[in-house]
């Protein structure tokens, strides 16, 4: 729990929920789903905030949906019944950080592309920062992606690694961009990954 909460201690610094939230990751981390009531139990009355700020950096996620499993179409109550789940990259993230007191997102990204047998995971740290650093409010466009798999030896691939960046919960269509004027898909980037490169006053 110590090496959990010095990595999240820039996040909340002196708030006196930190060793809640930590205790609320932990609990996620161990389970594939967990339940509100579980949280709940552990938060008390700090449960909302706990949950909204948990769910902004996308370390757990809704399982609720209004339609599909994409993250905008995700519903977060906070209510007796509802269910949470954990990205993959954010679980593997959680794990090192629990056990190493570390968040370090390259190697998370090597660890979790190598378990899913991706032939190029040497190069997905790369692609994925070069993901990250084309986001404005951490969004970015299908075309981009494809620019950066260019860039990164992977041209041919990006219908392939745009599946391979959802499934390991790097990224999720913006479905509501869909419906609207936008030439090119958008797609939302979980905020915790590379999160230690925005400085320590910005969370991990």
């Amino acid at each position: 729990m110590k090496n959990l909460q010095a990595v999240l201690f820039p996040i909340l610094k002196d708030d006196i929920h930190l060793s809640d939230m930590c205790s609320l990751l932990v609990t996620a981390w161990e389970n594939d789903v967990c339940r509100f009531e579980a949280f709940s139990a552990i938060a008390g009355e700090a449960i909302n905030d706990l949950l909204l700020e948990l769910w902004e950096w996308k370390l757990i996620i809704p399982v609720r949906s209004s339609k599909c499993g994409e993250w905008d179409s995700r519903i977060l109550l906070a209510a007796p019944g509802e269910v949470f789940e954990m990205p993959n990259i954010s679980r593997v993230l959680m794990g090192q950080a629990i056990k190493t007191g570390e968040w370090d997102s390259r190697q998370a990204i090597v660890d979790l592309f190598k378990v899913m047998g991706e032939p190029d995971w040497e190069k997905i740290p790369d692609l994925v920062l070069e993901i990250k650093n084309a986001c404005v409010y951490h969004t970015v466009t299908g075309a981009r992606i494809g620019a950066a798999c260019v860039h990164n030896g992977l041209a041919g691939k990006t219908g392939a690694m745009i599946a391979i960046l959802k499934g390991s919960g790097i990224i999720s269509p913006k479905l509501m961009a869909l419906s609207g004027t936008a030439t090119s898909p958008l797609y939302e980037f979980n905020p915790c990954v590379y999160a230690e490169l925005e400085g320590m006053s910005d969370g991990f």
